[in-house]
């Protein structure tokens, strides 16, 4: 029954993730036809990821004290309203105000999925399933992507519409089928309160599970977090205002990553959880990632660019649950809410300053935002050795 109750959250998840995208490809294109600033395609997103930052502790927090899928159909309802907002936009505060609305839920949503699989999970089975949960999420997001950009070639509207029908669709579906995880759940004796809505509370929080080689992990997750969003904002909008191609490219280029992404995330990942200790194996994982990144920097063809992006998400989708279950190993019942609420913190931080220092430089230099992405993933991989190195101290290897 466990099963068949996590195959019903994954393909509802799926499903609400695919749509979730529908909006990234069309992005650029609601920038240049409506006249706004170019700095948007980062300094939205940055938007989002902040709220998204300010409310992910707390709804981690609360995933303690109610069902998990009644915070996922709160939050989806929420986002989806950000969302109307965001697409009604027309002005450059308009577009912030609904992509702050919808991160402030999205926050939610991601925190919820994480802690339903971790809840529902028997402990030996949570690395393969949140294996499982993100490799369905990066792999809809890519299919998302390849539909948005499809039905960008009808109109903007035209998406947004669809892209609302499925989110509220699926909020409902996720509350009324999936398993409530109240039973699995340690249940704080403390109530909540409105100061655990403090986004800075999370890290008072972390001292009772934080060591400094925890720390090193966090800090590689921010900073890795950097690279990726700026490259990714960036090559969105890149190959729209630089070489003016449709949504259906963006569209095309995400789906090429879905299908590799399921290859790898069903071979390679695996034999790295199974086979290898992940808290050193990782690292090349990231080092080959930072080597297409230098190659973008060397070259002046797009399709090489192009090529370069496909790879690097491909693994950056493989790089993602390595990590993320390496901060749920170290998990107890007892802090395994507020380890994730922090975890998806510090993604968004990463979110936050790789997207809005991307946005803001690419009018001086569109390759600005890639120097920033391959310097900040140089960074992460040094930080990854000083990790590694005190991990082996640590476990006497």
């Amino acid at each position: 029954m466990k099963n068949k109750r996590l195959v019903i959250f994954l393909i509802f998840m799926g499903i609400y993730n695919m749509s979730a995208n529908f909006i990234h490809p069309i992005t650029p294109t609601l920038i240049v036809e409506r006249n706004l600033d170019s700095s948007m395609f980062g300094v939205a997103f940055a938007a989002m990821m902040t709220s998204f930052f300010i409310m992910a502790p707390f709804w981690g927090k609360l995933c303690a004290y109610i069902p998990t899928k009644r915070i996922i159909l709160i939050c989806c309802l929420g986002y989806t309203a950000g969302q109307i907002v965001f697409g009604m936009a027309m002005t450059e505060g308009m577009v912030i105000a609904g992509r702050m609305l919808a991160g402030a839920f999205s926050g939610g949503i991601m925190t919820a999925y994480s802690n339903y699989t971790i809840n529902t999970s028997p402990a030996d089975q949570r690395g393969k399933n949140l294996t499982l949960m993100l490799t369905v999420q990066n792999v809809t997001a890519a299919i998302g992507y390849f539909v948005g950009g499809l039905l960008g070639l009808v109109s903007i509207n035209f998406t947004f519409t669809w892209h609302v029908i499925v989110l509220v669709s699926m909020g409902v579906l996720m509350f009324i089928f999936c398993e409530d995880d109240t039973k699995y759940k340690h249940r704080p004796e403390k109530k909540l309160t409105l100061a655990d809505a403090n986004p800075f509370s999370a890290f008072v929080a972390a001292k009772s599970f934080m060591t400094p080689t925890f720390a090193l992990l966090f800090i590689i997750v921010a900073v890795a977090g950097i690279g990726q969003n700026s490259f990714e904002q960036c090559f969105n909008y890149y190959i729209k205002d630089q070489f003016n191609m449709t949504s259906a490219y963006n569209g095309a280029i995400k789906a090429a990553i879905a299908a590799l992404t399921l290859v790898v995330n069903s071979t390679l990942v695996l034999w790295m959880q199974r086979k290898t200790d992940i808290n050193k194996t990782f690292l090349p994982l990231m080092a080959v990632q930072t080597v297409f990144l230098a190659i973008v920097l060397g070259t002046g063809s797009i399709g090489v660019v192009i090529a370069c992006d496909i790879i690097f998400f491909t693994l950056n989708a493989a790089r993602l649950p390595v990590i993320q279950n390496m901060v749920a190993m170290r998990s107890t019942p007892e802090n395994s809410n507020a380890m994730m609420g922090f975890y998806q913190s510090m993604n968004s931080l990463g979110g936050i300053f790789g997207a809005l220092f991307a946005g803001l430089i690419y009018d001086a230099n569109p390759i600005y935002p890639f120097i920033l992405a391959f310097v900040a993933f140089t960074t992460a991989v040094i930080i990854g050795c000083v990790y590694v190195t005190r991990y082996k101290k640590e476990k006497g290897a």
